[in-house]
């Protein structure tokens, strides 16, 4: 048993990697930042040469609070569970997400169309963990495991995307090229236990499966040493995959503007390479005494479960590792998204934003999301953004800044300013920032002027 919850505990430890856009919704349309592309594909940025420094997305997604699982205890806190498993029966969830921007280029090729490629590398972790694990850790006795999920991944990414003006309209096509470098991920979680005074019954169905960075023997089990070289994973490893996001948008007499974008359409990752699976499935029944009396090193006495039933436990239902020569496919949550924006004055705009799954959610940051928000311009150089956006685990006020000095952009985000005021009521944080060089007008004055005289 010892050795099943170790396995269980350690794999909700690693750092998981997906998330096919390197872009918050509330990025739309907030044409100062480059890789607001990368959230609305029809988005025409302002300036002519793009050329993106290390750009880091740090993200955390839970459906739940610390006050919704501790209890203030004098000038400390207490951990009780029971204030979680009196009002839900789902899983305690919690995603953890790292994305690194490695390379962004882009250039208009006229004022009218726009050219731009690159790659990131996305890291994520999504844990769920069901509701009878903190009731067995509250109360012990019985186990219920069912409900268990644990979704790892790992994945570069290499995009090229064009963006182009007709008339009022603008299209946006943008092809990605998904390079998976780790994977693991629960396919069956069943497992119940059982105890009394004196019988154990337990129950367990558990298998995951996994493509491994490391080399691995026959059996599944690594290779101490035998890490791949990084060339043979960048920029291409045998686990390919593909995306396509699309845009449209239009513009009325340039103050007001609709969007609308088809993201993560067809994508996939079929993984090919160290492949594995780790089992446990059987039943255990004892009946007699269980309990170990002795003492410990400083004297105090002590009981736990008897050695030889925990040494028969892990025996019939441990974790059996092996290889595999079958391929498998993941998926991303396909979305669409709505960008409505209002611009009564050059400095000035207003707009919503709001986002639907189109296939299955896969992460607790796919769910439905709206948005609101206000874009101020404070002259050539400075823009900014306050929004408002909520789902149904969580909503919070954030705000994104885009500073210009002499080519060189600095920009930085926040998608949930109460986290730094208020912690304990929290669900959801996200921060973002970066350099960039940014040079010259898409559109030349010359031609802008034009347009105002006529």
């Amino acid at each position: 048993m010892k050795k099943i919850f170790l396995t269980i505990l350690v794999l909700a430890g690693i750092h998981n990697i997906t998330s096919a856009q390197f872009a918050t919704p509330t990025m739309a349309g907030f044409n100062s930042l480059h890789q607001s592309l990368h959230a609305s594909p029809a988005t025409l940025p302002e300036y002519k040469y793009y050329l993106a420094l290390p750009h880091m997305d740090f993200g955390v997604h839970n459906n739940f609070a610390l006050n919704d699982l501790f209890t203030p205890d004098g000038d400390s806190l207490g951990l009780d569970l029971s204030k979680w498993t009196r009002t839900n029966s789902g899983p305690l969830q919690l995603q953890l997400n790292q994305n690194v921007r490695l390379l962004d280029v882009g250039f208009a090729l006229s004022p009218k169309n726009y050219l731009y490629f690159g790659s990131s590398v996305q890291l994520n972790q999504n844990i769920a963990l069901p509701t009878g694990l903190l009731q067995f850790a509250e109360i012990g006795r019985t186990l219920e495991m069912s409900g268990l999920d644990i979704d790892v991944t790992a994945l570069a990414e290499y995009h090229v995307g064009m963006v182009q003006k007709i008339g009022p309209f603008s299209l946006g096509l943008r092809y990605r090229l998904l390079n998976g470098l780790a994977n693991l991920q629960t396919v069956r979680s069943d497992l119940r236990l059982d105890m009394s005074s004196d019988s154990i019954q337990m129950h367990t169905d558990l298998e995951m499966r996994g493509s491994n960075l490391q080399d691995q023997d026959a059996t599944g089990r690594p290779l101490s040493g035998k890490f791949p070289v990084i060339s043979s994973l960048v920029p291409f490893s045998d686990n390919r995959g593909h995306s396509i996001d699309f845009g449209v948008g239009y513009t009325y007499k340039n103050q007001l503007s609709l969007d609308v974008s088809l993201l993560n359409i067809g994508n996939s990752i079929t993984w090919n390479s160290n492949l594995s699976t780790y089992t446990s499935q059987g039943q255990f029944h004892y009946t007699g005494p269980i309990i170990n009396m002795g003492v410990d090193s400083a004297g105090n006495a002590f009981q736990g479960i008897a050695d030889t039933i925990t040494a028969q436990i892990e025996q019939k239902l441990g974790l059996d590792t092996s290889g595999s020569s079958t391929s498998y496919t993941t998926s991303m949550t396909q979305q669409m998204l709505v960008h409505l924006n209002y611009r009564p004055y050059k400095w000035l705009g207003v707009g919503f934003i709001y986002r639907q799954p189109l296939s299955e959610v896969r992460l607790l940051s796919d769910v439905a999301l709206f948005a609101h928000y206000v874009d101020l311009k404070w002259g050539p150089w400075l823009s900014t953004r306050i929004h408002y956006s909520g789902s149904e685990n969580r909503s919070s006020l954030g705000g994104l800044v885009a500073l210009g000095l002499w080519g060189l952009q600095i920009s930085a985000g926040v998608e949930s300013i109460g986290m730094f005021f208020e912690q304990s009521s929290a669900r959801f944080l996200q921060f973002q920032g970066g350099l960039s060089y940014c040079f010259g007008s898409r559109t030349p004055k010359k031609a802008s002027q034009s347009k105002k005289a006529s």
